[in-house]
């Protein structure tokens, strides 16, 4: 698969199967993860935390439903892993590249699953209910001074990645030349 039909397969997946994906396929989505551009080259202001345990997971979806004012709602999908990307808490003025960063990271381990056919999608009223709960945040075991800053879901699926046609006028497009 080529870059560009991965970036036209890649979609939210939001059904799975109670199936973790394979150990090695984890191994080539974190190694994705390393791959992707962060500003300044600082890495150390990046953590991953990969959440397979089903009760914290079972939390962290109640807490975001409740938080989203539905408790009925499934904002996780059944997922069995999420890999939350947390960041050093930004000083002023770097914000828009700490979280940048953080948000590429995600993306190339959403664009590595695709590869993968793992289902795969980008995570954020979790991480909003997380930040929101002391005892939630707690149990990610986060070095000291770093908050989650975004995340994805990752798990097998019966859903297929499927090439699909892009318009090209979803976003504005102006020319300063």
């Amino acid at each position: 698969m080529d870059t560009f039909e991965a970036l036209t397969s890649r979609r939210s997946v939001r059904s799975y199967t109670n199936d973790v994906i394979t150990e090695e396929n984890l191994e080539r989505i974190l190694a994705a993860a390393e791959a992707a551009p962060v500003a300044m080259g600082r890495y150390e202001d990046l953590h991953l935390t990969v959440i397979t345990d089903a009760r914290l997971l079972d939390r962290i979806d109640r807490a975001t439903a409740k938080m989203m004012g539905d408790e009925g709602k499934q904002p996780l999908y059944g997922a069995p892993m999420l890999i939350v990307v947390s960041v050093r808490r930004p000083e002023p003025g770097r914000e828009n590249a700490v979280y940048s960063s953080a948000a590429c990271v995600v993306e190339n381990m959403a664009l590595e699953a695709v590869a993968l056919n793992v289902g795969a999608c980008h995570i954020w009223g979790a991480i909003r209910a997380v930040n929101a709960s002391n005892d939630l945040a707690a149990q990610l075991e986060l070095p000291e001074g770093f908050i989650p800053s975004c995340g994805i879901i990752l798990g097998q699926t019966e859903e297929e990645y499927k090439q699909r046609e892009v318009a090209r006028d979803r976003i504005r497009i102006n020319y300063v030349r």
